[in-house]
């Protein structure tokens, strides 16, 4: 009777924990977040561009970035490594950044440790005395905890994100940004 008693426990454990990780899916968001922002801003386009693709510079003002490096570069694209941190986690990931000068900004990193994709994308318009910026987020992340946390604070991390970018940019226009940019022949 002893011997009967284990497999029964057993298809009960099984049954709990099924139910517990359906009960869970409904609780936690496993569809890519998306943060989109279109603003104006008062800034030169090719001192925002220059902002966007300093990449070595990111972990000095950008929020959760503690570590970024460009570890490439071409003409049209280069690679950087990141490493991002947080109260639930600390990771490293590659990202390739395209670029098509003065207009358009895009990032993406794919099946990483920490993300099914992760697309970043800057469309900038020159407007008469402003720039406009069309600001674009969408990731999924691998662990659905993080997920869930991210799906939560997304709409604060992204305006986070966009107006450090812009508060840098003001700075930047303080500087001489022509020979970074003619590091990537951008004039």
């Amino acid at each position: 009777m002893i011997v009967g008693i284990a497999p029964c426990k057993l298809a009960v454990n099984k049954i709990i924990k099924r139910s517990y990780s359906i009960l869970l899916d409904k609780f936690i968001n496993s569809k890519e977040i998306i943060y989109r922002k279109n603003v104006d801003i008062f800034c030169k386009n090719n001192i925002f561009f220059y902002t966007i693709l300093n990449v070595d510079e990111y972990k000095n003002f950008l929020p959760y970035v503690t570590d970024s490096e460009i570890t490439y570069k071409c003409e049209e694209y280069f690679n950087a490594v990141l490493q991002i941190e947080n109260i639930i986690f600390k990771e490293r990931y590659k990202s390739i950044i395209k670029y098509k000068y003065p207009t358009t900004i895009t990032v993406s990193s794919h099946d990483t440790n920490l993300f099914h994709h992760l697309i970043t994308e800057w469309d900038i318009k020159d407007k008469q005395n402003s720039l406009n910026v069309n600001f674009y987020i969408n990731f999924r992340l691998k662990n659905k905890l993080y997920q869930n946390f991210m799906n939560l604070y997304i709409k604060e991390l992204g305006r986070n994100i966009l107006y450090a970018f812009i508060k840098e940019a003001k700075s930047n226009s303080l500087k001489n940004v022509d020979s970074f940019l003619d590091n990537f022949k951008i004039k």
